[in-house]
């Protein structure tokens, strides 16, 4: 694979299905870094003293891709060595 191959890619989804940390991760693999970093959110038992049952998001899906995409446009500037992202969510009864 050249270079031109394994050109920076952003992967941005909104899901109400369970995510997968395989199948996001496998998305920013590239054999022209060594490393992936991954932030795994999980939904604490309590907050402010109380228990937490469950956590429900809701977004405004096109405008919530256009952040991010921003964020990610962001990240390479600041950072231009990094290659693929990855930004994930959970939307709905978690």
């Amino acid at each position: 694979m050249d270079e031109s191959e394994d050109m920076p890619k952003d992967f941005i989804k909104l899901k109400s299905e369970k995510l997968s940390v395989d199948e996001v991760s496998e998305l920013v693999v590239s054999p022209y870094c060594g490393a992936v970093s991954l932030f795994i959110g999980t939904t604490r038992n309590n907050f402010e003293g109380k228990k937490v049952i469950h956590l429900e998001y809701e977004a405004y899906t096109s405008m919530a891709e256009t952040e991010i995409t921003k964020i990610c446009r962001d990240v390479r500037q600041k950072w231009p060595s990094v290659k693929h992202i990855a930004v994930y969510h959970r939307l709905g009864y978690v």
